[in-house]
């Protein structure tokens, strides 16, 4: 049996509960070290998972002396480049970076080139690829359960880097990794507003074509809330999917829904409820990468690549608004086309003073943090 991975965790705030979740639930890692700014949130986490950890309120230091395996990067997002890039430069075996990947194409593509030129494996947060209904529908569609897929439709919210960085990565995984071709989108954004101190739209939509001829649309904050998942329309059937389950209609089900409730490798969706997401991606994602590590299999699903691809979608829609265009990608802007727009007043503000929808997870007497990364 393999020795159990050593693992350091920089930024604990809600996400990082997730990655050490996954970590734990394996069997396949240990939990040796925390790095936050804030005391209180690494006593929180030893607390909650029973941990012994060394704490660290510097980050590099840590990277230093701890001699880890793995690290998982667990900052707001304007943290996820700075750190993964000096994490890499310490030669560990991996890391994992929460997604949005970066909050824009340059920093990502540094991301990746400072893991490939240190040998060091590179993984985006985008955990729900190890979710059973997810998986079963990705399967359903290569066996051609549904024919060629035609339209996939998704309704997001509170920003398209934080919520629809999984509409779009998921898209992809469900057509077998697929290349999105173009992207057409506009936005709104008439409010200052920020999403962990990243700025964001009010609302979105975009369309996404697909090599296979599948196509996609993304409504963003102009639907009611409706969770992730996806309606998916092929022609000769349709998929609903759901982050526990799946329902399909196609001439094999006689014109009447068939609801598939699949069970994940760890757990069940009986057994954790609404939570099942969470705990299951989680832990797949952690040992799948463990098998990467131990050269059980020859890559990742969530391997860098494709984090930066579903990054590039959305800046995609971005770049489709600031130049009222059709965006082929690959997309060359390598900038956050947002910001771009906000700072030469081709995006105005209308309703002045500035908020973060994120601001709740501030501790102590902050309200607009600037260093929260």
């Amino acid at each position: 049996m393999s020795e159990r991975l050593r693992v350091g965790v920089i930024g604990c705030g809600g996400i990082s509960r997730n990655h050490v979740s996954g970590y734990l639930t394996t069997g396949r890692y240990d939990v040796v070290a925390l790095a936050d700014l804030n005391e209180s949130a690494m006593a929180e986490m030893d607390a909650r998972f029973d941990l012994k950890t060394t704490h660290y309120t510097d980050a590099r230091q840590m990277l230093d002396v701890e001699g880890l395996d793995v690290i998982s990067i667990c900052t707001w997002h304007a943290g996820h480049a700075t750190w993964t890039i000096a994490a890499a430069a310490r030669k560990p075996k991996a890391i994992i970076c929460e997604k949005p990947m970066a909050e824009d194409l340059g920093r990502a593509e540094e991301m990746i080139v400072a893991c490939r030129r240190n040998g060091v494996k590179l993984v985006i947060g985008h955990q729900r690829r190890f979710l059973p209904a997810y998986t079963m529908a990705r399967d359903l569609i290569a066996k051609g359960a549904i024919g060629d897929v035609q339209m996939m439709i998704c309704f997001g919210h509170d920003g398209l880097p934080n919520y629809s960085s999984h509409q779009t990565d998921m898209w992809r995984y469900l057509l077998g990794d697929d290349e999105c071709e173009w992207v057409m989108g506009n936005l709104e954004r008439k409010t200052e507003r920020y999403e962990r101190n990243t700025r964001i739209e009010d609302n979105a939509i975009g369309v996404f074509q697909f090599k296979c001829g599948a196509r996609a649309l993304l409504l963003s904050g102009v639907t009611p809330i409706v969770y992730q998942g996806a309606h998916i329309y092929g022609s000769a059937g349709t998929i609903n999917l759901t982050t526990e389950n799946l329902q399909l209609l196609n001439q094999d089900t006689k014109g009447l829904w068939e609801t598939h409730e699949p069970a994940g490798k760890f757990f069940t969706v009986a057994e954790k409820g609404d939570r099942f997401e969470w705990v299951e991606g989680a832990a797949g994602q952690a040992d799948e990468l463990a098998d990467w590590i131990e050269g059980k299999v020859d890559t990742h699903r969530n391997r860098g690549e494709n984090g930066y691809k579903a990054l590039e979608m959305l800046m995609a829609v971005y770049e489709s608004a600031r130049c009222h265009e059709k965006v082929t990608l690959p997309l060359k802007t390598r900038l956050n086309p947002l910001d771009l727009m906000i700072d030469s007043g081709q995006l105005t503000i209308e309703r002045p003073g500035r908020y973060d929808i994120r601001a709740f997870l501030l501790r102590g007497e902050s309200m607009q943090s600037d260093n929260a990364s």
